[in-house]
């Protein structure tokens, strides 16, 4: 299998995620049956309206309210920012700092949009419920970028809204550390992209959502003058070592796996695979991010069948623009 031999089983994998609120929260609509009312002959009996999705308006008021707290962050507004706090909301990051009442949070973030003008925000919403008519909580993940090259800090956090005077503000929002890396530290990747390796090869993969966001999938082609082939790849946290593994599938019938461990943005991938005759190839694959737009992806520290073989140049991959 000539692709195990140049470019590696395990090959890469690429997000901005943007903020869903409504569309995945809101429960199934209610079945109706139609209604048995008296009509004249041969009249349609009309069917009962579909009642209405519960707490909708307050769903999609808390999606404006996220969309303008993101939008505050990315613009670098923290006037605009902190105006989505109570007037004594709270803010406490990973760190444990905490910040009490607007105009400190205010403050606080014009001094890290004054170092990090290019900062960016990803949120990722994993639950929301209500406590009472005027209170509701949401979890999930949150990762910021300070610039394009920087490596995304990636923390769990903890919302408390309230309704004040008609309008849904943030009243706590809290940040701890995540433990071990999540696939949501891949989301980036979830784009087309494409490379030419040195033998003149064009490599193209592209990398989506799949089962409610617990995995990602990429499917990757390979062409060249006298050889082309494709597979698919699938990436997801394994429950039993609860760290990111990735399973690779070629047309041709090789088979590979690898544990995925990362610093940053930056990934090392250590790589067992099978080709189609039975031989096994180990490999180090290494990916490094270099902006929204770029990464180099390697492949090191290779033997087949216990032999060393020669280690592969960087290749650079670029995002294929929609």
């Amino acid at each position: 299998m000539r692709s195990a031999n140049a470019y590696g089983i395990a090959l890469f994998t690429l997000l901005i995620v943007a903020i869903t609120f409504a569309s995945t929260q809101r429960g199934p609509l209610l079945s109706t049956a139609h209604a048995q009312v008296k009509a004249k002959p041969g009249a349609p009996a009309k069917p009962t309206p579909a009642a209405p999705e519960p707490r909708s308006e307050d769903l999609r008021a808390l999606q404006s309210l996220f969309e303008s707290f993101t939008k505050a962050f990315e613009a670098g507004d923290a006037k605009a920012f902190a105006a989505n706090w109570t007037a004594d909301g709270e803010y406490e990051n990973d760190a444990g700092v905490n910040v009490h009442g607007r105009e400190a949070i205010e403050a606080s973030f014009a001094e890290f949009f004054a170092k990090a003008p290019d900062a960016k925000a990803e949120v990722h919403r994993e639950s929301m419920r209500f406590l009472s008519a005027d209170v509701a909580v949401a979890e999930g993940k949150v990762a910021v970028r300070r610039g394009p090259a920087e490596p995304a800090k990636s923390a769990q956090y903890s919302a408390l809204f309230v309704r004040e005077g008609g309008a849904w503000h943030i009243a706590q929002l809290r940040e701890t550390n995540l433990v071990g890396a999540t696939i949501d530290d891949l989301g980036w990747l979830v784009a087309e992209w494409k490379s030419l390796n040195g033998e003149g090869a064009e490599i193209r993969t592209t990398y989506t959502w799949e089962g409610n966001k617990k995995f990602i999938q990429g499917r990757f082609s390979i062409q060249e003058k006298t050889l082309a082939f494709a597979g698919i790849q699938m990436i997801g946290v394994d429950p039993e070592i609860a760290e990111v593994h990735s399973w690779t599938f070629e047309a041709n019938g090789g088979v590979g796996e690898a544990d995925w461990e990362h610093d940053g943005d930056n990934w090392v991938l250590d790589v067992v695979g099978t080709l189609p005759d039975g031989r096994t190839l180990t490999e180090t694959n290494v990916l490094r991010r270099i902006n929204d737009d770029t990464f180099t992806w390697q492949s090191v520290d290779r033997t087949l069948d216990d032999l060393e073989v020669p280690d592969l140049a960087p290749v650079k991959v670029t995002r294929v623009k929609p």
